[in-house]
């Protein structure tokens, strides 16, 4: 009995699912830890700890839009210049013309999805490569930070919009939030458990999910206690936890994420079982502009100010925290929740190697490793999955 469940478990699949899941948060615990010691208690400070999970919100927001982008088998290399021309376009409507912050941030966020909606006509229905549009649309949106700003600062001081990026939510509201979630994600998973007793007649024993609620719970409660010990969950955070929930969902429960995960694991045999690719892949590409837009929103916010280098290289950022998450550049697979870890891990390495006063060269070289590193261990997964 034991050797079946045994073997049940220990499936290709299973193992390389489990490999994906866990290298990354046993990578990320590594990570604080060495940062911890060199830092000499630093790093895991309570305000460092806040601080880090504020600077991340920005590259944690595009990684989500960027998974769905990966999954559906394409790259975005423009979001990192559209995201700063978005914060500067928000900026402009509220210093130089006067627009209120709700109205600069609506309009950023169309704005986004109409560049997404660019992107994915030449794409999906012109058949241009993806590299090639999104390097050119990132070329042309560059440029266009530069007319927005005119080479100068454009300062932001309304306080509706700095609190995107500046502020926190109240404490009991937070405790509320987290009490919801958990309480939501146990109704949810004991409908799955439901559904498949009734359609597959399997189940896994209720003492094993108990074990994964009070996992969730732990780690649920513990990060609100830790943000609330200092100022409370950063808007910015909450912003993104918000979204992943709502693309999560997207992915994983309704029809549109089952033909993405389809377009992007076997394009031509979606197209024979009658999936529209070029509108799968239109739509992610405009979810990903509208991503964008609201990331440009939070940059923007958090520094109080739009600059003409705001969000340079920030696509890379968002590529390499998806990948690094363990979402397959070949698309088909990954999840937008360990996305998230991944840009955890890649603002760790920003922020720890900043209080070590390392050099931003430096900085640039320890990420392309890392990449390169993350890349190579998706393809070993895939060859050992074949």
């Amino acid at each position: 009995m034991k050797t079946n469940i045994l073997k049940k478990f220990c499936t290709r699949d299973n193992i390389s699912k489990y490999i994906r899941s866990y290298t990354i948060i046993l990578a990320t615990l590594i990570i604080w830890g060495v940062f911890q010691f060199l830092t000499k208690g630093t790093f895991l400070s309570i305000r460092n700890v806040s601080n880090l999970f504020r600077q991340m919100a920005v590259v944690g927001v595009l990684s989500i839009g960027m998974t769905v982008c990966l999954i559906a088998g394409n790259f975005d290399l423009s979001v990192g210049s559209v995201t700063g021309f978005l914060g500067a376009v928000s900026a402009y409507l509220i210093t130089n013309m006067g627009l209120s912050p709700i109205i600069s941030v609506i309009v950023a966020v169309i704005v986004g999805m109409v560049i997404g909606f660019w992107n994915g006509f030449w794409i999906a229905y012109q058949k241009v490569p993806a590299f090639i549009v999104t390097l050119g649309s990132s070329l042309i949106f560059k440029g266009g930070i530069f007319i927005i700003t005119q080479g100068t600062t454009i300062p932001v001081r309304e306080d509706f919009y700095l609190a995107l990026g500046q502020k926190y939510i109240s404490i009991p509201f937070g405790y509320f939030c987290v009490v919801a979630g958990v309480v939501l994600y146990i109704i949810q998973d004991l409908k799955k458990r439901k559904d498949m007793e009734e359609v597959l007649g399997q189940s896994t024993p209720i003492i094993h999910h108990i074990l994964k609620y009070c996992l969730v719970g732990m780690v649920s409660f513990g990060f609100v206690l830790v943000m609330n010990l200092y100022e409370g969950i950063p808007i910015a955070v909450f912003i993104m936890f918000i979204l992943l929930i709502i693309l999560s969902f997207m992915l994983s429960k309704t029809s549109f994420g089952k033909r993405v995960y389809a377009v992007g694991g076997n394009s031509r045999a979606s197209m024979m079982s009658g999936i529209n690719n070029a509108r799968i892949s239109m739509i992610t590409f405009v979810i990903m502009g509208g991503i964008a837009g609201l990331a440009g929103v939070l940059q923007t916010a958090r520094l109080a100010a739009a600059t003409p280098g705001a969000a340079s290289g920030m696509e890379l950022d968002a590529i390499a925290s998806s990948v690094i998450g363990g979402v397959s550049l070949a698309g088909g697979s990954g999840k937008v929740y360990y996305a998230i870890v991944g840009g955890l891990v890649m603002a760790s390495l920003s922020n720890g190697m900043s209080l070590l006063n390392v050099n931003s060269d430096v900085q640039y070289i320890v990420k392309g490793l890392i990449l390169i590193i993350a890349v190579w261990f998706d393809v070993r997964i895939r060859n050992y999955e074949k």
